[in-house]
């Protein structure tokens, strides 16, 4: 205000005083009226005299303001920039290690599968070099003799002087032929639901495709690509097919049987599983279509990118603690808990979605649907017997970190999806198909036989 002052003549404040005074003693009406019409002309005066002292780039008030302004500006960039950078480097740091890792196996695929392998095997408690030596595997369509050539020389060193351990191995090698013969009968009718399904997903998306789409073969392969149904099948074909399949029997002590994306076209179990709820060729049926279908329906990349995007936003919140720091411990403990919570529930709904469409494949392999449904009653049974689940109370309830649903409420599940799902319904189709393509292996292994007989 003081500067508004300074800038008006000390004289003309003066002289308007003396006038005032001059009216005020004055009873001439014509001289208040005159007086107040000036006082008017001059508010306005002085009014648009502040407006353009405010207004011009020159007051220095006006640069004040601008400064702060622009300096608040600035602030809330750099603000903006503190809070988003620490995730920047995160996402950064990922897609510099993702893309590392691709040029590494690349360059040494053999070497860096021997590494995944031992990372996933040491997952399920066998990291010693006994056990990484009882590790067995079978190959897709492999012939049996061929299989057991590989392990010639390590059964007849075992027969000479270990025969406890000779036995031990021999019974693992039929648990492994078991597991190899109904994984096949899995892969093949595995490979024909996924090709019929993208057959069905194409069919579907091209009908809704305008016609000057569908006549262009090139804007209708960009049209079915953007299409979610059409690329979710396209990656499970992919994932089905290419290099043959192996059967991997692993020596450990926990029950688990699995499928893993980093180590495609393979079926990992292990001998616990077996030797504590699979009691026939119908439960191996429904606990591989399980794990392959896991793989089908891409649950183990929609895992992945949900474990990523969770922990990024993790790190953003723990960027905007306004105690720098002193409320990050308590912070990070909830959002580690509700990112599991949020988790196993993803888990459990993919678990539902993996017994339906196991099932599935079981009955199209012509297996027992119905019996084979028993291996999740087993699973219960131990369950209680170990007290992870009460029969009582836990029936009903289930917790907000159970990665799994209760195994009584999937064996019912499954015993009702029986009824619609048995290898009655396949009986025409893919049952007919899957006995003459084994009638025809062993048709030629046959011939085989003949063919080394002779010579």
């Amino acid at each position: 205000m003081a500067m508004i002052q300074r800038s008006f003549p000390l004289r003309a404040t003066q002289l308007a005083s003396m006038y005032a005074k001059h009216v005020a003693r004055s009873s001439d009406p014509l001289l208040h009226r005159h007086y107040l019409n000036s006082c008017n002309s001059c508010w306005k005066r002085r009014t648009a005299q502040v407006h353009h002292y405010f207004s011009t780039s020159s007051s220095p008030a006006t640069k004040v303001i601008s400064r702060n302004t622009t300096t608040d500006r600035w602030r809330r960039i750099a603000r903006f920039a503190y809070y988003v950078r620490i995730p920047a480097l995160v996402l950064s740091v990922y897609g510099i290690g993702y893309q590392q890792g691709i040029m590494d196996f690349a360059r040494e695929k053999e070497v860096m599968e021997a590494k995944l392998l031992q990372t996933v095997l040491a997952g399920v408690g066998c990291t010693s070099p006994e056990d990484l030596e009882m590790v067995l595997i079978a190959n897709e369509g492999e012939d049996w003799r061929t299989v057991l050539s590989r392990f010639r020389e390590k059964f007849q060193l075992y027969r000479a002087h270990d025969v406890e351990r000779y036995k031990e191995h021999h019974h693992r090698m039929v648990m492994l032929r078991d597991v190899a013969n109904v994984g096949e009968k899995i892969i093949i009718v595995a490979r024909s639901y996924v090709k019929s399904k993208l057959a069905e997903a194409v069919r579907d998306a091209v009908k809704q495709l305008p016609p000057e789409v569908q006549e262009d073969e090139n804007r209708l392969y960009e049209a079915l690509e953007k299409i979610e149904e059409v690329e979710l099948w396209t990656k499970a074909t992919r994932q089905m097919e290419g290099d043959p399949w192996k059967f991997v029997l692993i020596p450990s002590d926990i029950p688990n049987a699995f499928v893993s994306e980093i180590l495609p076209h393979r079926i990992f179990i292990t001998t616990s599983m077996i030797e504590t709820f699979i009691e026939s060729d119908d439960e191996m049926a429904l606990t591989l279509g399980h794990e392959v279908s896991h793989l089908i329906l891409g649950h183990s990349s929609n895992r992945n990118s949900f474990e990523v995007f969770f922990r990024t936003a993790e790190i953003l919140l723990l960027s905007l603690d306004p105690t720098e720091g002193l409320l990050s411990l308590a912070f990070m403990t909830f959002l580690a808990s509700l990112r599991h919570a949020i988790g196993a529930e993803f888990s459990r709904n993919d678990e539902r979605d993996a017994d339906e469409l196991g099932i599935k494949l079981c009955a199209m392999a012509c297996f027992d649907t119905k019996s084979a449904s028993r291996v999740f009653h087993r699973m219960h049974l131990a369950d209680v017997e170990s007290g992870k689940q009460a029969a009582s109370n836990r029936a009903g309830l289930l917790s907000f970190f159970d990665s799994h649903p209760p195994s009584e409420e999937r064996y019912h599940s499954l015993l009702e999806e029986s009824g619609e799902e048995n290898r009655e319904k396949y009986e025409d189709t893919t049952c007919t198909s899957l006995k003459s393509i084994f009638r025809d292996a062993m048709k030629t292994h046959g011939h085989a036989q003949e063919k080394e007989a002779t010579e």
